[in-house]
């Protein structure tokens, strides 16, 4: 029998300029409970791959609050039209982020579309897990 994939908690798309090195951020909260995700997507140098830095924190004032598993993160870049060109999947192995405690940090470093004649490209940040 084939695992069961957890829900699609988060799905951010960064857009980000090929000729710009700064960092992009974004932040999104993770359904069905109080974390979020926060990051940036940075231009390397060399112009051909790009870093996504995560942090994952989980800030409660509730009496009980359930410890969120994050099952998969996945990370990928693609172009203005959506065809994917590179990707990456992270197996945080069911490592609890948990209320009020440390962060989680990951990140990934991946090569994003060729420019051909385009100022903009996409970095998509999915993640997987549950509240348990």
């Amino acid at each position: 029998m084939g695992q069961e994939q957890s829900p699609l908690q988060a799905d951010v798309q960064v857009r980000v300029n090929h000729g710009d090195r700064r960092q992009v951020p974004f932040r999104a909260r993770l359904e069905g409970g109080g974390a979020t995700v926060r990051g940036s997507v940075q231009n390397l140098p060399g112009g051909e791959t790009v870093l996504v830095s995560l942090r994952f924190d989980y800030n409660s004032d509730a009496d009980f609050a359930l410890d969120e598993l994050i099952s998969q993160i996945v990370v990928s870049t693609s172009d203005k039209a959506g065809n994917e060109f590179s990707r990456v999947t992270i197996d945080p192995n069911t490592v609890p982020l948990n209320p009020n405690r440390a962060p989680l940090y990951y990140s990934a470093t991946l090569y994003h579309p060729p420019r051909n004649g385009r100022s903009l490209y996409l970095a998509r940040i999915q993640v997987l897990g549950n509240y348990e």
